[in-house]
């Protein structure tokens, strides 16, 4: 039955623009103050623009494949604070023209991406012109005396006002983590609270780098001038190698899975693509019922080699089809694949979800089994695209559909059944977007 009323698909991102709008806004009334501000303050704006643009050209993928860009993020934060520096006149613009310097620079970095062919999303850029929005209210036009106030007065304790700038940053940047995180959440059907988890969690030790930089910046330029500023970022610049080589090595790691899956393809025993599709539709039911990147990431490597066991077969499976296969069969198959999984030491509780994928679900529900949720997923995806063959032919849905609902409650968990029945629906209405698998 369609429902009466339906949540807008893009609602979330509409509210994430609108919001970035509306920081822009009191700078946009300020904009005729923006000749003077430039002639006064011209080496300065030239540096934190240019730092914002490189920041967000030199973005870091992360393992889970999200893109964040905390170079970026540091230098906004850096102009938030910026107050007295060397050589240099106060940098004293009303709040709101900090917001619009700041969206000049991210304004110009998307003009390149998009030469580059490398177009970026506006909500991130929104969520992040609304964060340093509400940072720079919080420092330069709230409180009597305000923050910034408070840093240029040397009768003010350096300590208290650092971490009063400390506090800040963390709130201006959850702010903006949050509202990327609820975009996320909307386009891949996954719940807000997990998005946000996901969000500060995988980019926590990034993001501390961050809420520092600002403030560093702000009581180094008294003394170091915009020198500062470059200087403030070496640490953040440093936390970027070491992040893009951990990204790498897990990308090596997801490759010699990927590797290992193909046995069974080249070895005739499984359908060509069929490990992948298995692997990609269990990821995208994971979002939605809400597990963590590194859940989705052992859940990936056991759907890939979910069928790793069947190479012991003397005869393979027509199909490779183990939904056909007996229940004593598959166990087997199962348990091969997890004591091949398992000699890589490290992959335990991969090997744990390949052997829990053929327990009943109402083992868990009657005796109170442990079975991993991504054993369920797995036991559940690998059903549908053994039935389908991989076809999203609506008729061969139907019936996969409909005989997986023969064992709903018995063989399949229910509420992975209605996390597949809505990637389903997002696939039939054209919903499904790209989305970053855990590498």
């Amino acid at each position: 039955m369609t429902p009466l009323f339906r949540r807008p698909a893009r609602l979330v991102a509409a509210l994430v623009l609108a919001l970035g709008v509306a920081a822009l806004v009191p700078g946009l009334l300020q904009i005729g103050d923006l000749a003077d501000l430039v002639g006064r303050h011209g080496r300065t704006l030239a540096v934190v623009v240019g730092l914002v643009v490189l920041g967000e050209l030199v973005r870091v993928r992360m393992p889970s494949g999200r893109e964040i860009s905390p170079l970026s993020s540091a230098s906004a934060m850096a102009a938030v604070f910026l107050g007295p520096v060397a050589g240099e006149p106060t940098f004293d613009p009303p709040a709101g023209l900090v917001v619009v310097v700041v969206a000049a620079g991210l304004l110009i970095a998307a003009v390149v991406r998009r030469a580059r062919h490398q177009p970026a999303g506006l909500s991130p850029l929104a969520a992040r012109l609304t964060g340093v929005g509400v940072a720079v209210e919080l420092t330069r036009g709230w409180g009597s005396p305000s923050l910034w106030a408070a840093l240029a007065d040397p009768g003010f304790s350096r300590g208290a006002v650092a971490v009063e700038m400390m506090l800040v940053a963390v709130t201006g940047l959850l702010v903006e983590l949050v509202l990327v995180a609820a975009v996320r959440a909307e386009r891949q059907r996954s719940p807000w609270s997990a998005a946000v988890r996901d969000e500060v969690g995988e980019a926590a030790p990034l993001t501390a780098a961050v809420v520092v930089t600002g403030p560093m910046v702000a009581l180094m330029a008294p003394v170091l001038g915009l020198l500062s500023l470059p200087v403030a970022l070496v640490p953040l610049a440093t936390a970027y190698a070491a992040v893009h080589q951990y990204a790498r090595n897990r990308a090596t790691n997801r490759e010699l899975i990927a590797t290992l899956a193909h046995l069974t393809e080249h070895g005739g025993y499984t359908p060509e693509h069929h490990a992948e599709r298995v692997a990609q539709l269990s990821v995208r039911i994971g979002r939605v019922m809400g597990l963590g990147e590194r859940q989705l990431r052992d859940l990936e490597y056991a759907a890939l080699l979910h069928d790793l066991g069947q190479i012991s077969l003397l005869d393979p499976i027509p199909d490779g089809a183990t939904v056909l296969a007996a229940p004593a069969d598959q166990r087997d198959i199962a348990a091969e694949g997890g004591r091949i999984i398992r000699r890589a030491e490290i992959l335990d509780d991969v090997a744990r979800y390949v052997e829990g994928q053929t327990t009943p679900y109402r083992m868990v529900r009657e005796l109170g089994e442990d079975v991993p949720m991504a054993s369920r997923i797995i036991k559940c995806t690998n059903a549908f695209d053994d039935i389908t063959g991989g076809s999203m032919d609506p008729v061969r849905v139907e019936a996969a559909m409909e005989r997986i609902h023969l064992g709903l409650g018995y063989e399949y968990d229910p509420e992975v059944v209605d996390a597949l029945a809505k990637v389903l629906e997002d696939v039939r209405v054209g919903r499904v977007e790209e989305q970053p698998v855990p590498g």
